[in-house]
């Protein structure tokens, strides 16, 4: 951090994320920089049974007991999560994250991006809290039926088989990280994850604009699989997928 005065703290979801962000924290309290803004979580009061909110939540408060001047930000679900959806989405045409029926709140990770940066550009944000959300709230089914118009097929949401979502993450992510997040989406399910009009009218002030909405993301993304050249055949992984 030497020659740095302001700081944007973001910490990946791994098993010592606590430790990890209190040490950069800490370094930063004892260098006397002049603002940190912190990338918490939406709702993280609410979730303090799963593992990375829990960390976000300990780091919350040392912000605030501590006194070096920050910005906490508190994003809803990524809607770039599901750019990683391409396979599901394009092959067997399913939606298989398991956001539920009920609605909860999602932000493009571009207006996090941009509030950051006015937090840490700008005066006047010491000591706020920003819940970050787009325009409206997301489901399932919704989901599936933005990218059946999109993509030209029928996709179907696969549910809420909690189980069988685990395991497939299991694969990819590793065991505890699985469960972690499948305590997450079963928290959307127990305690809602919907934002309300004054969270989005706060945001759009916050921008100056309103936030990018999910479909807009939905479309781009969209755009930009069908621009993607065809590779060779012989052009494989060693899973036979075109690379």
């Amino acid at each position: 951090m030497k020659g740095v005065d302001k700081l944007f703290l973001l910490n990946a979801v791994v098993a010592d994320e606590l430790t990890q962000a209190l040490i950069a924290y800490g370094i930063a309290k004892r260098i006397g920089l002049k603002h940190v803004t912190y990338l918490s979580v939406f709702k993280v009061e609410q979730f303090r049974d799963v593992p990375h909110f829990a960390s976000k939540l300990a780091v919350e408060s040392a912000l605030r007991e501590f006194g070096v001047p920050h910005t906490i930000l508190r994003p809803g679900y990524y809607m770039q999560n599901d750019a990683g959806l391409k396979d599901a989405l394009t092959g067997p045409g399913v939606y298989p994250m398991p956001i539920g029926t009920a609605g909860i709140c999602a932000v493009d990770v571009r207006d996090i991006a941009e509030a950051a940066a006015i937090s840490l550009a700008e005066d006047g944000h010491d000591g706020q809290t920003y819940d970050l959300v787009g325009p409206s709230t997301l489901t399932g089914p919704g989901n599936a039926a933005i990218w059946s118009k999109l993509l030209g097929k029928e996709i179907k949401y696969t549910g809420h088989n909690f189980d069988q979502w685990e395991q497939q993450m299991r694969a990819r992510v590793g065991g505890w990280q699985a469960f972690d997040l499948r305590m997450m989406l079963e928290g959307y399910f127990d305690r809602g994850f919907a934002s309300t009009g004054t969270e989005i009218d706060r945001i759009t002030k916050l921008l100056g604009r309103a936030p990018r909405s999910y479909e807009n993301f939905a479309a781009e993304t969209a755009a930009l699989w069908k621009a993607r050249p065809i590779m060779p055949s012989h052009e494989t992984t060693s899973q036979g997928e075109v690379a």
